[in-house]
């Protein structure tokens, strides 16, 4: 305890400001998933310690801010398609984002375990920090140190990886970070907030609906979804919906995004998704010598602005 906590006498146990408590799932299709659950007096989320301790759910004062796909927590994962459980962050990597020949969707690490290193909650806020190892006999061998933080009364989550080479060899990576935002954030008549220098469709679907790109309409059933290459000026990106008076941020050190929409009833979902690379034909992965690490820092924002119902 604090003497701060000792001198004022108001608290006695510094889980009424902030709290971090790991649980394991007993039953339902999650079972044996290790999560951590974390408060700080006005965000609350759930991180997977079983997924790269990636952020499975967000709510800012009781509001739900990410999108929880129909799979939910799926272990063992299967098929891509069946497991996906999206959340408010699903990290890419690091041998594929999007589809490459050989490899799973998006890549392996989110199915990686992680090892927790430190886990503190006091009366200032939350630190986790963990190890995440994506390694192969006479392969590769990159950890991830995650470090994720939130202040006591917080809007904000920081998140920083540090990607390392520890092998004898280089080794190319490549890495997108899946930010998952939902109703009712997503709703008929929110827009998609950038400073692009340059917006490219994925494909033929998405150039035919580049004039709507921003606008979140409604959903609608069985809608196609669509993509879009970013690059932006400041490494931001947002979801702004006046009617409920909420606005949700990614501020990256990243300068490209893959900005995600489904119209589609029930995967009704805007993703801002900072990246390394693009996908498909713009597909370039980074290299690291033996020995050497990039770091990457994300600032998930989640806060209230003028309501205009």
């Amino acid at each position: 305890m604090s003497m701060e906590m000792e001198a004022n006498g108001k608290i006695g146990n510094a889980e009424q400001v902030c709290s971090a408590t790991r649980v394991q799932v007993t039953d339902g299709r999650g079972i044996g998933a290790r999560l951590v659950y974390v408060a700080n007096g006005r965000l609350n989320f759930v991180l997977s310690e079983s997924n790269a301790l990636d952020i499975l759910r967000l709510w800012h004062r009781g509001t739900n801010v990410g999108f929880v796909s129909k799979n939910g927590l799926y272990t063992p994962p299967e098929d891509f398609l069946h497991s996906f459980p999206a959340g408010m962050l699903y990290t890419c990597g690091l041998d594929a984002i999007g589809a490459v020949d050989g490899h799973r969707l998006h890549g392996r690490i989110h199915s990686v375990p992680a090892e927790i290193r430190e886990l503190r909650a006091d009366e200032n806020g939350v630190r986790v920090v963990a190890e995440i190892r994506d390694t192969a006999l006479f392969g590769e061998n990159l950890s991830i140190t995650r470090t994720l933080e939130t202040a006591a009364g917080s809007d904000e989550i920081r998140l920083t990886d540090r990607i390392e080479n520890r092998a004898f060899r280089d080794e190319r990576f490549c890495m997108l970070y899946h930010v998952n935002v939902g109703w009712p954030i997503v709703d008929a008549g929110a827009r998609v907030v950038g400073n692009f220098t340059r917006s490219l469709p994925r494909d033929d679907w998405a150039k035919h609906e580049m004039a709507r790109m921003l606008e979140v309409e409604a959903p609608i059933d069985n809608a196609a979804e669509t993509c879009y290459f970013h690059q932006t000026a400041d490494g931001a990106m947002a979801v702004e919906n006046a009617a409920i008076g909420k606005r949700f941020t990614v501020k990256s050190s990243l300068r490209k995004f893959v900005q995600w929409k489904s119209r589609a009833s029930g995967d009704y979902v805007i993703g801002l998704e900072p990246c390394t690379s693009w996908l498909d034909g713009e597909l370039k992965y980074s290299i690291l010598k033996p020995g050497a690490s990039v770091t990457h820092r994300l600032v998930l924002k989640t806060e209230d602005m003028p309501h205009n119902p």
